[in-house]
């Protein structure tokens, strides 16, 4: 238990460390990063190169440049304190994040880099200004130098960046140890989690804190500088610590009965409940079929229970409902005679119908009356497919001869005032639609455009496809429809379903538009033009993905 609990404090003194460093380091790396930001920004380098004349055109070009560049900036999430960029310009205006150089020179960060002849510096010091002005930040800074060169020529330019110090030191002290974790470089102790270590006061020295008796000690890069992790803890066997601590011993005792105690009564309970469901079932094997009656409990077993007790009931339902269906099946097999009787004689009018058309031709042929014989002849084929359903669908190349037919009736009545033409694809002769659903508009076509009209009537139909639809048009130079009786059957096409038929008065179009809707899974599209004395055009577009397969 020893071993293992110093193995383990060991593993969480190594985590602290490791996370301490993480995030110190992501802080300064995330930092450097940003100052990549500024560095290649080509508008902050034009601003700072240029000689103003006035604050007028300073301040214009100020205003412009924080609007378009990454200078306004919401200092990197939080981790930067304070940015200022300082250039040989003195033009310049000094004030919010911009100054000359003539400013710094002298100060000792500005010396510093200058001597380090480092393009980007990391650099720790202490500014005791800060100290004595109130909201001016922690006095210890830790800044990131680097030179604005990327452009080549011009005038010197410095950025400098101050990251924020206390959210640095706050990476430190939410590490909750037993013991004292120092950061440090090689000149200051730069964090610690000890009391006091607040950021208006100076560094203490590095060497200040010796490594004799270190517990983890570990070095990383920081940008450019070298810091060291060092961890101070006490070296605490488990028993006596816990032996020691009277809180944790009853809180182990405690975590250690109240579950014991838990488990002996849920699992009796357990145990109990199955005791009395493995009885039922077996109750059930001797066809007895009764219900559980006890208090189920809102666990798994409780679930098993109420779905016993369910099943059990459904059993006794169809167990009755099976002796009822047993008197009731005589009546069912009757009706279902009286019905095929019913089917039988229904069609025995059309049969006859047939027979009577066909003895009207003849009785036309043997007077040698041929053009009636072969309408009757025309209008028997109509009626026989038109009453044959046992397929709702045709190929387009049936359903035009059809179309063909219906013309020649309509020839018949109407003589020379009809002309009919039609176009059909090669390639889509062999598509299936729906019995009938072309020949609809061929005959509303004939009935509402035609038959009123005074002129000669022409209906034409073209079937195509570009590989991607199939377009089937019907237009007819007939008598159109007014503006209202347009607009009423667009409403009608877009709200079309099954209620819709059995109310309408009219259900020719309404049939013929359903039948394809269904039989596209309502992908079709719908189009109706028409002008007074003018005619009507009539678009149908079917995706071939609906057809894909669907041939004779």
């Amino acid at each position: 238990m020893n071993s293992s609990y110093k193995k383990e404090n060991e593993n969480h003194l190594t985590n602290t460390m490791e996370r301490v460093e993480y995030n110190l380091n992501k802080i300064i790396e995330a930092s450097i990063k940003f100052t990549y930001n500024l560095y290649t920004d080509s508008l902050l380098d034009e601003f700072l190169n240029k000689k103003y004349d006035n604050y007028l055109e300073y301040y214009y070009d100020y205003r412009r440049m924080l609007t378009n560049n990454n200078f306004s900036y919401n200092y990197n999430y939080g981790m930067l304190y304070k940015i200022m960029i300082y250039a040989d310009n003195n033009t310049l205006i000094n004030g919010a994040n911009i100054g000359t150089l003539d400013t710094i020179i002298t100060t000792q960060w500005y010396q510093a880099f200058e001597e380090s002849g480092k393009e980007i510096l990391l650099y720790t010091y202490y500014d005791e200004g800060k100290r004595f002005i109130p909201g001016s930040g922690s006095s210890r800074t830790i800044s990131i130098i680097r030179s604005m060169d990327h452009f080549g020529l011009g005038i010197k330019k410095l950025l400098k960046i101050d990251l924020d110090y206390n959210l640095m030191q706050r990476e430190v002290l939410n590490e909750k140890i037993d013991g004292v974790i120092y950061v440090r470089n090689p000149e200051y102790i730069l964090f610690s989690n000890l009391p006091g270590a607040g950021s208006t006061r100076d560094y203490i020295p590095a060497n200040t804190v010796k490594e004799d008796n270190v517990t983890m000690k570990t070095t990383f890069t920081a940008g450019t500088q070298e810091w060291e992790i060092l961890i101070f803890a006490e070296d605490t066997a488990f028993w006596p610590m816990f032996l020691k601590s009277k809180g944790l011993f009853f809180l182990v005792l405690f975590n250690i009965l109240f579950p014991s105690v838990l488990i002996y009564f849920v699992g009796r309970s357990i145990s109990k409940r199955l005791s009395v469901v493995m009885k039922y079932m077996g109750k059930v094997k001797k066809e007895k079929f009764e219900v559980i009656d006890i208090k189920e409990g809102k666990d798994e077993i409780g679930n098993l229970i109420r779905s016993y007790n369910l099943m059990v009931i459904k059993i006794k339902d169809l167990i009755e409902v099976v002796f009822k269906g047993n008197a009731e099946k005589q009546a069912l097999e009757l009706s279902k005679k009286q019905a095929e009787l019913k089917a039988v004689q229904s069609q025995v009018n059309p049969h006859f119908l047939f027979n009577t058309l066909e003895t009207i031709r003849m009785r036309s042929l043997l007077k040698n009356e041929t053009e009636t014989a072969d309408i009757i002849g025309e209008l028997a084929v109509l009626f026989r497919k038109s009453m044959n359903w046992g397929s709702d669908f045709v190929t387009i190349e049936e359903e035009m001869t059809f179309a063909e037919k219906y013309i020649n009736i309509q020839k018949y009545r109407f003589g020379d005032k009809i002309k009919y033409f039609q176009y059909i694809k090669e390639e889509c002769k062999k598509y299936l639609v729906p019995k009938l659903s072309i020949v609809t508009f061929i005959e509303n076509a004939c009935i509402h455009g035609i038959e009123a009209s005074i002129t000669e009537g022409v209906i034409s139909v073209t079937i195509t496809n570009n590989g991607d639809f199939m377009f089937i048009e019907i237009s007819d130079n007939g008598i159109g429809f007014e503006k209202q009786k347009l607009e009423s059957i667009r409403k009608m096409i877009s709200n079309a379903d099954i209620k819709m038929l059995n109310e309408s008065k009219s259900t020719g179009i309404l049939n013929a538009f359903l039948r394809l809707k269904m039989y596209c899974d309502d992908n079709i599209l719908f189009d109706i033009d028409s002008v007074t004395q003018n005619g009507t055009d009539i678009m149908i577009q079917i995706p071939l993905s609906c057809m894909d397969g669907i041939f004779a």
